[in-house]
């Protein structure tokens, strides 16, 4: 099974989310951008995650929650949206029961 990282820093906000029964959002660039596929179930450091949603943009205007990114993920989001622009991934706790 593969495996998805997140960034250390939002594991809080993540977990919350999920423990919440509530969806988690992710961007994805580069080689990253085109890679995870919708319905696919991957590995994560909080569980099993199953794709629900991609979304991808070639433009940071176009991002849904533009309002809500940090100055870091701008700049990571600009720093590689001319090679492949960038996908939105949303996520699910997957439950194997």
């Amino acid at each position: 099974m593969n495996y998805i990282t997140f960034p250390k820093e939002e594991y809080p906000s993540y977990l919350n989310r999920l423990n919440n029964n509530q969806t988690i959002y992710t961007n994805r660039v580069s080689k990253e951008a085109n890679y995870y596929k919708l319905n696919n179930i991957y590995n994560s450091p909080f569980g099993l995650l199953k794709v629900i949603s991609l979304n991808h943009y070639h433009n940071l205007n176009e991002h849904p929650f533009i309002n809500e990114l940090t100055p870091k993920q701008i700049n990571e989001i600009n720093k590689y949206i001319k090679e492949n622009g960038f996908t939105l991934i949303e996520l699910k706790k997957y439950n194997t029961n």
